[in-house]
């Protein structure tokens, strides 16, 4: 085990857990926890983190963390249950605008792309349920690894958005573009080091040139005259503040909403917004290469 936080290199904390590993059988854990892989090991860690931190709040002291965690009360064996009903509540609001994005004419080009944008989505919301709800090496990696991809496929909607590419000849250069770094990345994370700092280094780069691709397309919406044209600009700020609330680490309120939570929960309705914005620019532009034909 890495001693990695505050709460433990805490000596009460080290003498709880080597205490009740000794007492401890896996026959005595519920069905419901063994099914969610807790032992012996992992419930005994549990327990003691709870039990120093209710003795902390009583007292008024200061809350630790514990591997990098705060110390979340867990539903039915779920270690971070407000990160996994908001993780839950963002992968709907992917698949729901399924039924928007049909509703696009079946020769644009955004159809094809908005569907692998819900794909896409939904997986990565998925892996970040599972991963809030046991944390384990693989999880982990593949909530980050999904992240990263649709962290990169924003980019590449936007890509293929402002330079207006129709056909797929045209879009393979900015995927394959796209495809051959995030790969290298995987491959670096899973084979070489799994570097946190590099990995969030990499993601906010991405982000970043997402941002000013979003931008550009808002530019070229104002020139055209669309009435929403500032939508995307919005979305992207919106976004980011979001994604602010990560700078903000706090103890939990009632012990399970923390600021990460919160930046998932922010999310929820900015999907939705995203998907009325890109549903809606496509129908416009197709109205007006219609107007241009006349």
């Amino acid at each position: 085990m890495v001693w990695a936080s505050s709460g433990d290199r805490q000596l009460s904390f080290r003498k709880c857990v080597n205490q009740c590993r000794v007492n401890c059988t896996p026959d005595q854990l519920a069905l419901h926890l063994r099914l969610l892989f807790w032992d012996c090991e992992s419930n005994c860690d549990y327990s003691c983190q709870r039990h120093i931190t209710r003795q902390a709040q009583l007292a008024g002291k200061r809350v630790h963390q514990y591997h990098g965690k705060w110390p979340f009360v867990r539903i039915l064996g779920v270690q971070e249950p407000a990160s996994v009903l908001f993780s839950i509540m963002n992968g709907v609001m992917h698949v729901r605008s399924w039924k928007l994005v049909q509703s696009l004419p079946q020769i644009h080009p955004m159809r094809r792309w908005l569907g692998v944008f819900i794909v896409l989505g939904t997986w990565s919301w998925f892996c970040s349920a599972v991963f809030h709800t046991r944390d384990f090496p693989l999880t982990e990696k593949l909530d980050y690894f999904s992240a990263g991809l649709n962290v990169l496929y924003i980019f590449f909607l936007g890509t293929v958005r402002m330079l207006r590419l129709s056909s797929w000849r045209q879009t393979r250069v900015v995927a394959i573009a796209c495809a051959i770094p995030y790969l290298l990345h995987v491959g670096y994370l899973s084979f070489v080091r799994f570097d946190y700092g590099y990995n969030m280094m990499a993601n906010a780069i991405v982000g970043l040139l997402s941002n000013f691709v979003w931008f550009a397309v808002t530019i070229q919406a104002y020139r055209n005259g669309q009435p929403f044209w500032w939508k995307p600009a919005l979305l992207i700020v919106l976004t980011d503040l979001a994604f602010s609330l990560e700078a903000f680490d706090f103890p939990p309120f009632a012990d399970t909403l923390d600021a990460h939570s919160l930046w998932h929960a922010a999310t929820i309705p900015i999907v939705a917004h995203w998907y009325d914005y890109l549903v809606a620019d496509a129908k416009w532009d197709t109205r007006l290469e219609q107007l241009r034909k006349r």
